[in-house]
């Protein structure tokens, strides 16, 4: 099957295009310690952006699985088109390490075409109510330091414009980073409980928020951060915002640490990812007053012949005042139950869990496409790979007991897309538990699940 899928995808490439397969590596595995490490290719990219994302540090056992594991963390960070590290001995007991990278484009303005939701099956069947559509402008890499500074705007479903700015080393020797970023946005109303049988509404918020904070090593990292909202609704009625005069305006404080061990993160095949998060929303407020406790555990385990099982379990936990409807928590829109891909469940509080299985139809590699004009896109890195999955998931109200009963779950496969500049597509068959295989449903979304 995979010799037929290659074999397939190189014939529609076009003719001057050149297939590379990622080479093995032909040294052997843990016998030597790194002596120096070299990059070559980064033009822009400061070479410390580089090394900071490296397990291969002065001294290090040099092994297969770590130069593929930094190989990963480097393209992770998404400002190369092509990665390859190469290891040249020096004596008996040292080698010198060869990074060598191709760099993205950087800085381009760029189209702002989507839909909202995840609704893209609506698409295909004709209906574009929830297209948006804009432009916009980023550079992804300023002063060679991976600082991003982007701007762009939409008209259509949820029409908005924002501006943001984050420098991942503000402080090179602390390695202190720094955010911010400013909105205003017309947002379709999402709670089926501020809708209650009435024509639905926008909520017309504006904000921003500034953030600081330090990664102590390669996989950890703490932060916090200020954010203002305005949220206004354009049908004032009972329960839509906490303050009567439909109009709620207050400050957050959010603090948040991450350990992350993924190799890739936009689809990664070895690793784990915990994050934990405090939120205090309204500060000194008499209106908006609750805190909000965010945890999210993903682990990514080889499992031999290529398989890699893949899992993860996340919850949002609501203490304190009122929660406003606009800050409930929902699966069927940013989360999904597959299965129940268009249910939509609303409450104060959630909780959810994936498990996967990921096998490549076709391994990570590369088309050269020499007759491009620019060497930024002249190296397409894809893959394919097969999946199958079950989610499941429940959200409820703190003055309700989680019921065990009332969680969704489902189940199903698919075939995952990689393409160049860090995409991936996916298309699947959700089938909801426990029922037969033709109540299933075809899901098109782009982005791992997990």
């Amino acid at each position: 099957m995979k010799k037929i899928i290659s074999a397939i995808l190189f014939s529609i490439s076009f003719s001057s295009a050149q297939e590379i397969t990622i080479p093995k590596f032909t040294f052997p595995d843990s016998t030597y310690r790194v002596g120096q490490v070299i990059y070559i290719g980064n033009e822009l990219t400061k070479y410390y952006i580089i090394e900071h994302e490296m397990s291969l540090q002065k001294d290090s056992l040099i092994t297969h699985q770590a130069v593929q594991y930094d190989i990963n963390r480097i393209y992770g960070l998404r400002l190369f088109t092509k990665v390859s590290i190469d290891v040249v001995p020096d004596s008996a007991d040292y080698a010198t390490v060869i990074v060598r990278v191709n760099e993205r484009w950087y800085f381009y303005p760029f189209p702002v075409l989507g839909v909202k939701d995840r609704e893209f099956s609506k698409v295909l069947e004709g209906d574009f109510s929830k297209v948006y559509y804009g432009a916009g402008v980023i550079h992804n890499n300023f002063a060679g330091r991976n600082t991003q500074m982007f701007g762009s705007f939409a008209f259509g479903y949820d029409p908005y414009v924002s501006i943001g700015y984050l420098n991942p080393l503000v402080d090179i020797e602390n390695k202190i980073f720094f955010s911010f970023r400013a909105y205003y946005t017309e947002q379709r109303n999402r709670s089926l409980v501020s809708l209650s049988n009435s024509p639905n509404f926008d909520e017309i918020r504006s904000g921003g928020s500034i953030g600081i904070g330090k990664r102590y090593s390669l996989f950890t990292t703490i932060s916090m951060s200020l954010e203002f909202l305005n949220l206004k609704v354009s049908d004032n009625k009972a329960g839509r915002t906490l303050s009567p005069g439909g109009r709620d305006e207050f400050y957050s404080l959010h603090a948040g640490y991450v350990y992350d061990t993924r190799d890739l993160r936009e689809y990664p095949s070895d690793g784990s990812f915990v994050s934990f998060g405090v939120s205090k929303h309204g500060v000194f407020e008499n209106d908006v007053d609750y805190q909000r406790y965010n945890l999210d555990v993903r682990q990514y385990v080889p499992a031999g012949n290529d398989v890699v099982l893949a899992g993860r379990a996340f919850t949002s936990l609501a203490s304190g005042g009122a929660v406003p409807n606009y800050g409930h928590v929902f699966f069927g829109y940013f989360e999904r139950i597959r299965g129940h891909f268009k249910t939509i469940q609303e409450g104060e509080q959630i909780i959810g869990t994936t498990v996967e299985a990921h096998y490549p139809l076709i391994s990570p590699r590369y088309i050269r496409l020499d007759f491009l004009p620019f060497e930024q896109f002249r190296d397409i890195r894809y893959a394919i790979y097969f999946a199958g999955f079950a989610d499941a998931g429940n959200t409820w109200y703190r003055k309700d007991n989680l019921s065990i009963n009332q969680f969704k779950s489902g189940y199903g496969f698919g075939i995952h897309f990689h393409f160049a500049y860090s995409a991936v597509a996916r298309v699947e068959y959700g089938i909801p538990y426990g029922n037969a295989f033709t109540k299933g449903e075809i899901i098109l979304d782009l982005g791992a699940a997990l």
